[in-house]
């Protein structure tokens, strides 16, 4: 097995995972929006795509656990090739259809559930002596999805909303090409030989969802924490347009938001690049503690965000929130749980992610639509002071186990 080069392949990979979610995640609700559909319609067809990642996601973390057959290279690339072909079937669909509305949900959930697969593959080439910096890697998949999202809002005024299929083709092939780079994970290792069978314990089969929970209960209440963070998180970033029209004028939003998304992201290299030191520092559970902490004050000083320069000082708080409990609870889901189970843990607390969006899309997309964008904010940071309450009790109790 070749393992040369082998953070500059994986970083390679996790940019064109993050340059094709900056299109299609973080401009959905302007594609959408200017596709002709009402904010409360938007909301409901994101909370299907959120819905339907909540048991894909696990499930496919379980299938690839179980088969020998089915890698992450190549479920992975699969993905890519069915998010390029509905993203270009989305460029031949007039504007009001509501044909639009199912093949962006499927084509933006292909763009999106390898990624639990990937975060995965960061620690299964310790096996045959490869290690991968996942933070470093992580961090220049922020960096791709900083420039990707600042470019997206300044070709959208050139190209209007068939700038994001056009994006996302482009973002699939990049994708699909860098996960092909990678060198077979060593999967087969993870299982005793035929001669080995009668000296080494057997691994364990792979569970399912509820029988993670039995197996590690201690997470649940982690998880819960995550699902209210995320919640307000996803709410400020999947309505940033309609949070921005209430200070910015309609033709700068998209610039507005590009920028917004480009501070967001860069912020988070500093923390990215260098959590490898912090963790020399911190435990894990007291980074999760501390960034959810920060989560909550990022969403406060969003949410009195009056001007463009306000809103852009509360995305750089950025950095000490979601730039640290990102890559955290990757180290998590991998060290709390037995070997056998680390595809379907990863994917679980990727799937906290997809609970807060599914939320965030359906609760935000009917308050904004029957109160106020205002009132839909207020819900949710409310949803994220709770969830850090939460994530402090968890990561002691944690801690104390």
């Amino acid at each position: 097995m070749n393992l040369k080069n082998l953070n500059l392949k994986y970083a390679l990979v996790n940019a064109g995972f993050m340059l094709l979610v900056a299109g299609s995640v973080g401009y959905a609700f302007n594609y959408l929006s200017q596709s002709g559909f009402e904010t409360g319609t938007i909301g409901t067809a994101m909370s299907v795509m959120s819905l339907l990642g909540i048991f894909v996601g696990p499930a496919v973390g379980d299938l690839v656990d179980r088969s020998d057959k089915i890698t992450q290279k190549l479920f992975i690339t699969a993905s890519m090739v069915v998010c390029g072909a509905l993203a270009a079937t989305l460029l031949l669909i007039p504007s009001g259809s509501f044909l639009i509305l199912p093949v962006v949900i499927v084509a933006f959930m292909s763009a999106t559930m390898g990624m639990p697969l990937l975060n995965g593959m960061a620690f299964i080439y310790e096996k045959v002596g490869g290690t991968i910096n996942y933070g470093l890697c992580r961090g220049i998949g922020s960096a791709a999805y900083a420039v990707g999202a600042n470019l997206v809002g300044r070709l959208w005024g050139m190209m209007g909303r068939n700038t994001l299929p056009v994006w996302m083709i482009g973002g699939a092939v990049l994708t699909a090409v860098a996960i092909n780079l990678m060198p077979d994970a060593p999967k087969a290792l993870a299982k005793p030989s035929a001669d080995e069978g009668a000296k080494a314990e057997q691994p364990e089969e792979a569970i399912s969802v509820l029988q993670f929970f039995s197996k590690y209960p201690s997470t649940a209440i982690i998880i819960a924490a995550l699902v209210l963070l995320y919640f307000c998180h996803n709410l400020f970033n999947t309505y940033m347009g309609a949070v921005l029209a209430e200070f910015v004028p309609a033709a700068d939003v998209e610039r507005v938001q590009g920028n917004a998304l480009f501070i967001q992201a860069m912020v988070e290299l500093p923390t990215m690049f260098g959590f490898a030191l912090i963790m020399k520092r911190l435990s894990i559970d007291k980074i999760m503690a501390i960034s959810a902490i920060f989560f909550t004050a990022k969403h406060l000083v969003l949410l009195v965000s009056g001007n463009v320069p306000m809103f852009y000082a509360g995305m750089i708080l950025q950095m000490l929130s979601y730039a640290a409990i990102t890559p955290a609870t990757v180290y998590f889901a991998n060290e709390q749980v037995q070997e056998a189970d680390r595809n379907k843990s990863q994917a679980v607390f990727m799937t906290a992610n997809s609970v807060g969006s599914l939320l965030a899309s359906f609760v935000g997309g009917w308050l904004f639509q029957l109160l106020s964008v205002r009132s839909g904010l207020m819900v949710g940071v409310v949803a994220s002071a709770i969830g850090t309450a939460l994530m402090v009790m968890g990561t002691r109790s944690k801690a104390k186990a």
